[in-house]
């Protein structure tokens, strides 16, 4: 957030239905300036994000394909962010099937009532959605997902021609 001191905290949400690469790459490009800053002096040696994987309960989740990845707190534990970032998820044949992680939800509308900024990578916005906090606000999603999508949550105007909208009264609902 503009005028902050110090870096902006990045809430990125595993769930079992995520997908492993949009989420480590995602973790990967907002890690860069640390990855980075030793390579090249021009980088800011104070990295912009504190990035943190997080989920209902820290530990290892599974994900869509399978493979594993280390969430190191829980939301319950997070009282603050700046900006959560919710992955490409894996919705199957018979849908999203909403109502499935309340706390995750609860969560993120809170976070969003203190100023974070809620952010969807593809079909992320399923999750995100279920706060009602884009009911009203344009918002994308892979065009493979848009009927579905459009069926779940229909207070949700979609264009899934779009590659990237910033919505809502501070620009604060960001769908890609």
């Amino acid at each position: 957030m503009s005028g902050q001191a110090g870096p902006m905290h990045v809430s990125l949400v595993a769930i079992p239905e995520a997908a492993i690469s949009t989420l480590a790459g995602i973790y990967d490009v907002l890690n860069s300036f640390r990855m980075l800053a030793d390579l090249d002096p021009s980088i800011p040696q104070i990295a912009p994000f504190e990035v943190e994987i997080v989920s209902l309960a820290p530990g290892d989740i599974a994900l869509a394909s399978g493979l594993p990845i280390r969430s190191s707190r829980a939301v319950a534990d997070i009282e603050r962010t700046d900006l959560i970032i919710v992955p490409s998820l894996v919705v199957g044949a018979s849908g999203w099937q909403s109502g499935r992680y309340p706390q995750l939800v609860d969560w993120a509308a809170r976070m969003h009532e203190q100023g974070a900024l809620l952010c969807s990578a593809c079909s992320g916005i399923f999750l995100l959605a279920e706060t009602g906090r884009f009911d009203g606000h344009i918002s994308t999603v892979h065009w493979g997902y848009a009927t579905t999508f459009a069926k779940t949550f229909p207070r949700v105007p979609l264009q899934p021609d779009r590659v990237l909208i910033a919505a809502g009264k501070r620009d604060d609902l960001i769908t890609s």
